[in-house]
């Protein structure tokens, strides 16, 4: 019966009305994510049947492997779209055709394969994004494997009907098509796969979101747990009856959170760049050279320009955690209060990993665009790949968001309402209670 009684209590207070509402939020937040990732998915795979080629051998041969794409199958009937170019500049017929990626088959494809050679395919691919949906398979993509099925197809009956085959036919057969690859960024383009350039950049660019989200998490509940016990055990009181400033005393505390969240990250990313090191290993000869001449290598530039970023989010962190460690009431309700922090950065740092936030619908990506915290989060991809404008709006809306939060815990820190935040309501209940009776 004691026992009984104790874990009530027990599970009493642990299950208050915050952990609740806190539960809640959570399973509403994964409800939503999944309901994003799923759409997302649904569109990739709608995505993967849309065929777009430019067929510039214009051959009988060339025809009746483009009739053979248009061929339903048991899984899927692909959407399959002729163009024509304009010109040679891949870069600027993608943008200007405002396509995501096309096959090009080149002259000259069916006298390679007449030949017996090895007939060259051109696929070309635009990067928009390092998340892990703006880099599925797309329909082209899917085209490239079904092309080659064909030309083996072909090969094969021919082949066959005229007897035995030969060394050089049976390598033919089996690696018909040389597919050259070629994948534009902006308006620049390089002959490198997209695959390549995704698994590399991601590896490496992987290591900012996550040093964002440790640095504010570790910041935010550092700043939290040290205002409310210094509060609650009278020790904020005697700081800040001494003969300093409690401005100065504001800063100190910010700034020594900081330095704290900043060693903590650090470790955390030499530890991630060790974990994915082994990548760098296994990528071709030319893909630094690729990579900066796409733009997609990482300069002193780019890493101020996030550095920048990183640190208005960490201070925003820092300073909404002055405002809630206020509120403490207890060591318990000081570890509850650091939760919609926890919140709200996850919530843009798991989308971002899967979906680029720009491409979302409006009232999604506003909602995001609203915290903070997303901008840090889309800053590696914002500078990647040109979109400045997004950039820096982000960081203007961040600075001013920094200055309402700032000015906000001044004026609390700055008051008795440091001491007096987490008892006016209770005070002002039993006042009325006592004027009741």
């Amino acid at each position: 019966m004691k026992f009984a009684s104790l874990f009530k209590k027990e599970l009493r207070e642990m299950l208050s009305p915050q952990t609740i509402i806190m539960l809640v939020f959570v399973l509403i937040v994964m409800v939503g994510l999944s309901g994003m990732v799923n759409g997302a998915m649904d569109e990739a795979q709608e995505e993967s049947s849309k065929i777009t080629i430019c067929d510039l051998d214009d051959t009988d041969f060339s025809r009746s492997v483009i009739k053979f794409l248009k061929t339903p199958t048991a899984d899927m009937k692909n959407d399959v779209k002729i163009i024509k170019l304009e010109s040679d500049d891949y870069a600027k017929e993608i943008n200007r055709l405002g396509l995501k990626s096309f096959i090009v088959v080149p002259e000259g494809f069916t006298e390679s394969v007449n030949k017996g050679e090895q007939a060259k395919l051109i696929y070309v691919s635009k990067m928009t994004s390092l998340s892990t949906m703006s880099n599925v398979n797309s329909g082209s993509e899917t085209a490239v494997t079904l092309i080659e099925a064909a030309v083996k197809s072909a090969l094969y009956t021919d082949k066959v009907s005229k007897g035995q085959l030969t060394e050089d036919e049976v390598t033919q057969l089996n690696s018909p098509v040389d597919v050259q690859e070629q994948t534009i960024v902006g308006g620049k383009s390089a002959n490198i796969s997209q695959l390549i350039l995704y698994s590399a950049s991601y590896s490496q660019t992987m290591l900012m979101p996550l040093v964002v989200y440790m640095l504010i998490l570790l910041g935010s509940q550092t700043m939290i747990n040290a205002v409310a016990a210094e509060k609650l055990d009278k020790t904020l009181e005697t700081l800040l009856s001494a003969p300093v400033s409690r401005i100065s005393v504001l800063s100190a505390k910010m700034l020594a959170a900081a330095v704290v969240a900043l060693l903590n990250a650090v470790v955390y990313m030499l530890g991630m760049n060790n974990m994915t090191s082994g990548v760098s290993s296994s990528l071709p000869d030319n893909y630094t050279e690729m990579a900066k001449q796409l733009g997609l290598n990482f300069t002193t530039t780019t890493y101020v320009m996030i550095g920048a970023q990183m640190l208005v989010s960490t201070l925003i962190a820092l300073s909404v955690s002055i405002i809630l460690g206020a509120f403490a009431k207890s060591v318990k309700s000081s570890q509850m209060l650091s939760m919609p922090i926890l919140f709200i950065t996850v919530v843009p740092f798991m989308v971002s990993m899967f979906m680029d936030i720009s491409s979302l619908p409006g009232a999604v990506r506003y909602l995001l665009y609203a915290i903070p915290f997303t901008h840090t989060f889309m800053a590696s991809d914002c500078i990647l790949f040109g979109k400045t404008s997004l950039y820096v709006g982000g960081l203007i809306y961040q600075i001013i968001f920094l200055i309402v939060c700032m000015a906000i815990a001044l004026k609390i820190f700055t008051s008795d309402k440091i001491f007096t935040a987490s008892e006016t309501r209770i005070f002002g209940k039993k006042k009325k209670h006592a004027e009741a009776d």
